[in-house]
C-alpha cells in the first residue's frame, strides 16, 4: 500500500469518526437534552421551530430523494448480475429493505390518517386497518416469514427458486414503496402549508451558528493566552480519543497487478476464522486490510486514558486565567474530581484487561466475538467504569465544576461566543467518546450475536439451526450499524441519568469515588484473579461449562434485543396520554368536592 493511499484511507476513517460519529451524535445529544428539559420543566421545546417552505419546492424535496433512492436500486438490480453468496446477500437485503419501506410507508400514512381524519376513499381503506400499530404487527410478522423460510429451504431448489424471486422482486418493491410515500407526501403539500422543522434539530443548528457572532470577551484582569488557550485543550483531546477505538471489523481488499490495493474490489467473501486470508484470491495476488480504527496502536487503551488526562489541564486553566473566583473554584473542583475518578476509570479496566489479555482494544472486541460480551465476564466493574465515566464527562449528577446555584457556570463563566461552545460540546463529545469506548470494552465492540465473518449461523451446542451466508461488505455494515446503535443507546441512557438524579455535594462526589468505588473495583480485580485462577486450574470439564454459558448468552443477547426492539416500537406508536395531576390539597379538595363552580366573565 503506497503512502498516499494510506494517507488518504487515514483521512477518510478520521472524518468517520470524528465528523459522522462523534460530532454529529453530539449534536443530537444537545437537541435530546433541550427537549428533555422542555418537557421536565414546561418551556418551550425545540420542536417549535419551523421554517415555511413554497409547495413546488417541499414537492421537489420529497419526491427528489425518492427517484434517486428508487432509481438506485433498479440501477443495482439492471446494471449488475450477482452470482453466488453476492446474489443471496443482495436477496436478503432488498427483500427485508423492501419489507420495511412497505409497512412503514403505511404506518406514517395510517397515523397521519388518524390525526386528521378520513378525507377520501384512499383514506377510508387504511383507516379500515384500525389500530396503526397493526401494519407494525404484520410487517413483523413478514420478516420474520422471510427469514425463516430462506434459512429453512436453503440449498433446495425451492430456495434458490425464493431466493431468484426476492433478489428480482424486492428492488422494484422497494422502488414502488418509496415513491408512493413520497407521491403521497407531495400530494398533501397541494392543501396543506409544508413546515420544515426536521424535528427540532434547526435549533441546535441555529444555536451553533449564533454563537459565531456572538462577542468574544476576555477578562480585563486575566491571562489572555491562556484564556484563549484553555478551551482548545479541553476540546481537542476528546476529538482525538476516538482515534483508537475500532468501530466496525477489518475490511479485505484485492489488488492490482502491480500489487496496489484497489478499493474498489471488496472480496466477496471471507472465511469464518482468520482476517483477510490470500486463499480467496487467484495466485500471486495480494490482499490489503483495512482496520476500521483510525490510529492501529499497539499501546491501545493506555493511548486513551494518556489524552484523556489532559483534559483536566484545560479547565484548570480557565479557571485560573479568568481572574474569577467563581471561575478558579469551578476549575479546582474539576481537577480535583476528574483526577478522582480518572483513577477509578483505570481501576475497573484492570479486571478486564485481566481477563481479554491485551491492551489493544480491536482484539478486545474479537475475544468477546469468539467468547462473550465483557459485560457478562466483568458486570461489576461495567457499572463501575459506568458510573466513573459519566463523572468524568462533569454530568449531572456530576456537575460539581459547573454548578448554577453555586458557583455560577464554574470555570467557564468567563467565556462567551465560540470559546464557550467549544467547552459546552466538549462535554457531549466526551458522552459519545465514553460512550463508545464502554460499547468496545464490554458490549462487545461491532460484534452482533451469531454473526460471523462469513454470515449468520444460529447454533445450539455443537448443532446448527439456521444458517445464512452473506457478502464481507453486508458483514462489515451491520457490525459498523452495531457500533453506532449501542454507542447511541449508552449516550440516551446518560441523559436519563442527567435529568433523574439531582446534583451531588461535593464532600458527597469525593466519598463517593474515593471510598465506594475505588475499593470496590480493587476487589473486583481481586476477585477476578482468583476466578481465573479457578478457571485455569479446574480442566476441561470446567473449560467446557464455560464455553456453554457463553453461547447462553449469546441466546440472552439476541433474544431480549429483539424484545427491546419490539417493546421500544410500541412505546413510539402508543398514543400520547394526558392526564391530570393534582399538585396542591387545595386542588384534591375542589376535586373531591365535584369541582369549583366557574361563570361567564363578566365586563
Amino acid at each position: 500500500m503506497t503512502l498516499g493511499t494510506l494517507f488518504l484511507l487515514s483521512l477518510a476513517k478520521a472524518f468517520t469518526v470524528v465528523v459522522a460519529l462523534s460530532l454529529n451524535i453530539a449534536g443530537l445529544l444537545t437537541w435530546v437534552d433541550r427537549r428533555q428539559g422542555a418537557i421536565l420543566q414546561d418551556r418551550v421545546g425545540p420542536e417549535r421551530a419551523v421554517v415555511w417552505i413554497p409547495k413546488r419546492i417541499a414537492q421537489g424535496a420529497v419526491v427528489g430523494p425518492a427517484v434517486l433512492a428508487a432509481g438506485g436500486a433498479l440501477a443495482l438490480f439492471f446494471l449488475s448480475d450477482a452470482e453466488g453468496v453476492t446474489r443471496t446477500t443482495r436477496a436478503v437485503l432488498f427483500s427485508h429493505l423492501a419489507i420495511f419501506m412497505t409497512w412503514f410507508t403505511a404506518l406514517v400514512i395510517a397515523g397521519r390518517i388518524k390525526l386528521r381524519g378520513v378525507k377520501n376513499s384512499f383514506d377510508r381503506f387504511i383507516a379500515s386497518v384500525g389500530d396503526p400499530r397493526r401494519i407494525f404487527y404484520v410487517g413483523l410478522i413478514v420478516h420474520a416469514a422471510i427469514f425463516l423460510c430462506l434459512g429453512v429451504l436453503k440449498g433446495t431448489p425451492a430456495g434458490e427458486t425464493l431466493r431468484d424471486f426476492l433478489y428480482g422482486a424486492g428492488p422494484f418493491v422497494f422502488a414502488f414503496s418509496v415513491l408512493f410515500g413520497a407521491g403521497y407526501a407531495a400530494q398533501r403539500f397541494r392543501h396543506e402549508r409544508a413546515g420544515f422543522r426536521l424535528i427540532g434539530l434547526l435549533h441546535p443548528a441555529a444555536d451553533g451558528l449564533k454563537t459565531i457572532f456572538k462577542e468574544d470577551f476576555i477578562p480585563p484582569g486575566g491571562d489572555q493566552f491562556l484564556h484563549k488557550l484553555a478551551p482548545f485543550i479541553s476540546f481537542f483531546p476528546v476529538l482525538v480519543l476516538l482515534g483508537v477505538v475500532p468501530f466496525g471489523d477489518t475490511l479485505c481488499f484485492g489488488s492490482d497487478d502491480q500489487g496496489k490495493i484497489m478499493l474498489s474490489k471488496l472480496l466477496a467473501t471471507v472465511p469464518r476464522d482468520g482476517i483477510c486470508p490470500t486463499s480467496t484470491l487467484d495466485a500471486g495476488s495480494a490482499v490489503h486490510a483495512v482496520r476500521l480504527q483510525v490510529l492501529d496502536f499497539n499501546v491501545g487503551i493506555l493511548y486513551f486514558f494518556a489524552m484523556a488526562g489532559t483534559g483536566v489541564v484545560g479547565a484548570a486553566l480557565a479557571g485560573w486565567a479568568s481572574n474569577n473566583k467563581y471561575s478558579l473554584l469551578g476549575g479546582l473542583r474539576a481537577a480535583s474530581q476528574m483526577i478522582s475518578y480518572e483513577v477509578t476509570l483505570g481501576l475497573t479496566l484492570v479486571g478486564a484487561l485481566m481477563v481479554y489479555g491485551t491492551v489493544r482494544i480491536d482484539e478486545m472486541v474479537r475475544w468477546q466475538a469468539e467468547n462473550t460480551w465483557g459485560i457478562f465476564v466483568q458486570p461489576v466493574a461495567f457499572f463501575l467504569f459506568f458510573a466513573a465515566a459519566i463523572a468524568e464527562t462533569k454530568r449531572i449528577p456530576f456537575d460539581i465544576p459547573e454548578g448554577e446555584s453555586e458557583i455560577v457556570a464554574g470555570y467557564f463563566t468567563e467565556y462567551s461566543g465560540m470559546k464557550f461552545a467549544m467547552f459546552f460540546f466538549s462535554e457531549y463529545v466526551a458522552v459519545v467518546t465514553l460512550a463508545a469506548l464502554t460499547t468496545a470494552v464490554f458490549l462487545g465492540g461491532w460484534h452482533l450475536p451469531f454473526l460471523e465473518r462469513d454470515g449468520l449461523h444460529i447454533a445450539f451446542g455443537d448443532k446448527e439451526i439456521y444458517a445464512q451466508p452473506l457478502s464481507h461488505g453486508a458483514v462489515i455494515l451491520f457490525g459498523a450499524l452495531a457500533f453506532v446503535g449501542k454507542t447511541v443507546a449508552l449516550c440516551i441512557l446518560q441523559l436519563f441519568i442527567r435529568w433523574t438524579l439531582p446534583r451531588f455535594r461535593y464532600d458527597q462526589l469525593m466519598k463517593l469515588g474515593w471510598r465506594k468505588i475505588l475499593p470496590a473495583s480493587l476487589v473486583n480485580v481481586l476477585a477476578t484473579g482468583l476466578i481465573i485462577l479457578a478457571i485455569q486450574s479446574g480442566g476441561p470439564a470446567v473449560q467446557s461449562l464455560m464455553a456453554g454459558a457463553a453461547q447462553v448468552t449469546q441466546w440472552v443477547i439476541a433474544v431480549g434485543g429483539i424484545v427491546l426492539m419490539v417493546w421500544f416500537v410500541r412505546f413510539l406508536l402508543k398514543p400520547a396520554e394526558h392526564r391530570r395531576v393534582l399538585a396542591s390539597s387545595s386542588a384534591q379538595y375542589a376535586a373531591s368536592m365535584g369541582g369549583t363552580r366557574t361563570a361567564r366573565m363578566g365586563a
